[in-house]
């Protein structure tokens, strides 16, 4: 596997020359620190902290804890001007583990004062207004609401129970259930709109619940089978909160354009036998609608991250138990970018981020700019880089460069402890003296069970 071992542009290019892509380029880094008006509200640049789970609840009810509020505040002080806070399940036998947060009329006055915590560190460091969006999930069949497996799923799918034998064959969440569900997803974003967040976010991605459903083919009923059935359910739920929250409030999808089952069971994948072939015909039409149905902004994403990380979170390292990647981390890379590119032309003007630029480490800023120079995206995320180097939009623009000894180095470490489930995430490289005994315990748990 190829490791990150790029100093310059002209290593950068010669390497893509190599795999026979190109990507674009900008040593002006001033797109990144452009203005952008998004359905009434103006972010003061185009950076994007993505929703990375740290799971650090203090308590069963998923109250946000000290470490919570820690990473929230460096991220405003770090100057990105849209904070997409990670996600909250929104039952309890949806959570992903224990340590998922929650938002609940038990723990709002702390998500209140988080909130407020957060917007004051943004104007404290002199960074402004920040826009805050709260994602909402189901974990479906990767449920653990209490450490152990508890899936809970929208089809029978053989390919991803071969691949997850730790986890129990079940029978498909009803139509009822579901109903009931689309309630628990507008409660909690009422929830948010209390808390002081500027919108939620229905998390559909990562083979997560409702990213399932996109594919769920082979399901009987309201939800399954046909285009329109399948998508029933995240419009229904984007429809639902529309009519509840107040009309400035945004209701905004993180949504997956590649759930890479092989045909009848994945979205975006070609109608034929064998392994699957992406075909993004659905997905973009999704997106169109979407706008249409006033979806202020999109945020995509790709693959399952733990069978597939090099679709999403091109890497160095990969999570324990996975193989190496199939291809050049730059491959994955340039797919991505050039996926949200698609998508882009697909929107109808609504504003579209990227991400999958950890793997550039210090070369992502001249790269995210020449994408919104032309017009590939419209503003730049960072998951990974964030938990590594939250004040990396202060510094691109402040001193025009990223620090590479700041970097994430993708190592799948800040991956590993949510999926070993009982440490609280963060970078374990930059960041370790909270982290690096959260790492060590969740593998001391995972391998001995202590």
């Amino acid at each position: 596997m190829k490791r990150f071992d790029l100093k310059t542009r002209e290593d950068l290019e010669a390497e893509l020359a190599r795999i026979g892509a190109a990507l674009p380029w900008s040593d002006d880094l001033s797109p990144l620190g452009t203005p952008l008006e998004v359905a009434g509200r103006k972010l003061a640049n185009r950076f994007v902290v993505q929703p990375m789970e740290g799971v650090d609840a203090c308590d069963d009810d998923g109250t946000p804890g000290e470490l919570t509020f820690r990473r929230y505040r460096r991220y405003a002080a770090g100057g990105s001007a849209l904070i997409w806070f990670e996600s909250v399940s929104v039952v309890p036998e949806g959570r992903s583990g224990p340590r998922q947060l929650m938002l609940t009329e038990r723990n709002l006055a702390v998500w209140q004062r988080l909130v407020e915590e957060t917007r004051r560190a943004a104007h404290e460091t002199g960074c402004g207004e920040v826009t805050l969006l709260l994602q909402l999930t189901h974990s479906g069949r990767y449920s653990r609401p209490q450490g152990k497996p508890a899936p809970i799923v929208a089809q029978r799918n053989p390919l991803l129970e071969q691949a997850m034998p730790e986890m129990p064959v079940c029978e498909p969440i009803s139509d009822d259930a579901l109903d009931r569900l689309l309630d628990a997803f507008t409660t909690t974003a009422q929830l948010a709109e209390r808390a002081g967040f500027d919108g939620v976010d229905m998390k559909a991605v990562h083979g997560y619940l409702v990213a399932e459903l996109l594919g769920a083919r082979q399901r009987e009923g309201r939800f399954g089978g046909s285009y329109e059935n399948r998508t029933r359910f995240l419009k229904a739920c984007i429809a639902a909160m529309r009519q509840t929250l107040n009309p400035n409030t945004w209701v905004a999808s993180r949504l997956t354009v590649l759930e890479p089952s092989a045909y009848p069971y994945g979205w975006g994948v070609a109608e034929h036998e064998g392994p699957w072939q992406a075909d993004l015909a659905e997905p973009l039409r999704l997106i169109s609608e979407l706008t249409a149905c006033g979806v202020p902004l999109h945020n995509i994403s790709m693959g399952y991250p733990r069978f597939q990380p090099h679709l999403n979170r091109p890497h160095d390292r990969a999570l324990v138990g996975c193989p190496p990647p199939p291809e050049d981390p730059l491959r994955g890379v340039v797919r991505f970018q050039e996926t949200v590119r698609s998508v882009r032309h697909a929107a109808h003007g609504a504003p579209v981020i990227t991400a999958a630029l950890s793997w550039l480490r210090h070369l992502a800023p001249q790269v995210a700019a020449g994408m919104i120079r032309e017009g590939w995206c419209d503003l730049v995320g960072f998951g990974r880089s964030a938990f590594a180097y939250p004040d990396a939009p202060r510094d691109i623009l402040e001193h025009g460069k990223m620090t590479p000894d700041k970097c994430c180095v993708t190592c799948s470490m800040c991956s590993q402890i949510m999926k070993d489930v009982v440490g609280r995430g963060g970078c374990v490289v930059r960041d370790s003296a909270i982290y690096a005994p959260e790492y060590r315990r969740g593998r001391d748990h995972a391998t001995r069970g202590v």
